[in-house]
C-alpha cells in the first residue's frame, strides 16, 4: 500500500454502516414497513438468475423516465447511490480541485473527495442546522469544481426549499451541483425533472429508503446526457442484478405504499421527537426519516451514550461519524412503535441510573 493511500485513509471517517448492529436497531435509515406487497410477489416468482442482467437496465430506465419525466439518456443505475458518489468524484475532480460540502452531512461525500485527490471545503451550517447556500457561494473560487447538497439532509433531517436550490444551481453555473435526494420521499420536493434543462444539475436517488429495497442495492443518477455517457462507460457493466431490476420496476408503480410509508414515518418521527424533548434532550426538528439529538447535557458524551445503548442491545449512530458535530450528538432512525418504545424505556433506565 503506497504512502499516499495510507495518508488518505487516515483522513477519512469510518462509515457508520460498518458498526455492529444490535437487536433494537435504530441506526441505518431503512423502511420499517418493509417493501411493497407487489415487490414481495415478485420475490416469490422463479426468476432466472443463470443469465447476466440487462447491462442497460432498459425497462427500469424507461419506467424511471416516464415516472419522473426525464429522458432515458439522462438516467443511469448502479449498485447503490454510494457507487455514484464514488464515480462522480473520480470523473469530475482532479488532484488540487475543490469540492464544497456542508459541514454536517453524509460523510461519504468527504471520503470520496479525499480519495479523488481533491480538497473538501466545508460550509458552516445555519444556527438551526440548515444548509447555508449563501455561505457555500462565498466559498466558491476558480478551484471549485463540485458542490454537494443533501436534501433532506442526513443526519439533520432538514429540508431545503426546491426553488432556492434551483436558484442556487443557476447562479453557480457551470459548477456541477450534486443534489442527493436519498430520503426525498419522506419530505421535500424533488429537483429531478429540472435535469432536463439545467446542465450542471446531478441528482441521486435510491431504492434503499422509502422503497424498502436496501438489500438489493439500487442507486439512480439523473444528470445531463454527456455525463451519463461517461458514467456508464466507467462503471461496472452489470451494476444492477436481475432481481433488483425487476423489483425496482414494480416498486416504482406502487405509489400507495410510498404514501403509507411517508405517513408512517411522519407519525413515528413526531412521536420520538416529542418523547425525547420531554426527557430534556435537545432535538433538531426533522422533516425526514432521521433525527439528530444532542445528548451532552444529560450524558458525558455521545460516545459514552452509544456504549451504554450497545450494552442494552440498541444500535444508533454516533455523531462522531459526521463532521462538525463532535462528541455531542446521536442520530436515530424511527422504527415501528414497539421498537421506538423499547428505545425510550432504555433511555429512561439510563437517565434514572445517572
Amino acid at each position: 500500500m503506497t504512502n499516499n493511500i495510507i495518508e488518505k485513509l487516515k483522513r477519512i471517517r469510518k462509515p457508520y454502516a460498518l458498526a455492529k448492529k444490535f437487536d433494537i436497531d435504530l441506526s441505518l435509515s431503512e423502511n420499517p414497513l418493509g417493501c411493497s406487497p407487489a415487490v414481495q410477489a415478485v420475490l416469490k416468482n422463479n426468476i432466472n438468475i443463470s443469465h447476466y442482467p440487462d447491462a442497460e437496465c432498459f425497462e427500469l430506465k424507461k419506467t424511471l423516465s416516464e415516472k419522473f419525466n426525464v429522458s432515458v439518456e439522462k438516467v443511469s443505475l448502479a449498485n447503490g447511490s454510494e457507487q455514484f458518489i464514488e464515480l462522480i468524484t473520480k470523473v469530475l475532480l482532479s488532484p488540487g480541485d475543490e469540492a464544497i460540502i456542508p459541514e454536517v452531512t453524509f460523510p461519504l461525500f468527504e471520503n470520496n473527495v479525499i480519495f479523488s485527490g481533491a480538497v473538501p471545503i466545508f460550509s458552516k451550517m445555519k444556527s438551526d442546522f440548515s444548509i447555508d447556500l449563501n455561505d457555500i457561494r462565498k466559498k466558491i473560487n476558480n478551484k471549485t469544481k463540485l458542490i454537494f447538497l443533501c436534501n433532506p439532509n442526513n443526519p439533520t433531517g432538514k429540508i431545503l426549499d426546491k426553488n432556492k436550490i434551483l436558484e442556487f444551481i443557476n447562479a453557480v453555473r457551470p459548477i456541477n451541483v450534486v443534489v442527493d435526494e436519498a430520503n426525498i420521499e419522506f419530505g421535500g420536493d424533488s429537483t429531478v425533472e429540472r435535469v432536463n434543462n439545467l446542465n450542471n444539475l446531478i441528482v441521486f436517488r435510491t431504492f434503499s429508503k422509502a422503497f424498502g429495497l436496501a438489500g438489493l442495492r439500487i442507486g439512480i443518477c439523473f444528470a445531463p446526457g454527456r455525463l451519463i455517457k461517461v458514467l456508464d462507460r466507467v462503471k461496472q457493466p452489470f451494476a444492477v442484478n436481475v432481481l433488483a431490476q425487476k423489483c425496482a420496476v414494480v416498486a416504482l408503480k406502487d405509489d400507495a405504499f410510498i404514501q403509507k410509508t411517508r405517513e408512517f414515518m411522519d407519525k413515528e418521527r413526531k412521536f420520538l421527537i416529542k418523547e425525547l424533548k420531554k426527557r430534556n434532550f435537545q432535538v433538531i426538528d426533522s422533516f425526514s426519516n432521521n433525527i439528530l439529538i444532542r445528548v451532552d447535557n444529560l450524558f458525558k458524551s455521545s460516545t459514552r451514550l452509544v456504549e451504554l445503548l450497545n450494552k442494552n442491545d440498541i444500535s444508533v449512530v454516533c455523531g462522531t461519524s459526521f463532521g462538525g458535530l463532535g462528541d455531542k450528538f446521536i442520530r436515530v432512525s424511527p422504527r415501528l412503535r414497539q421498537t421506538n418504545e423499547k428505545f425510550l424505556r432504555v433511555i429512561d433506565q439510563l437517565l434514572d441510573s445517572g
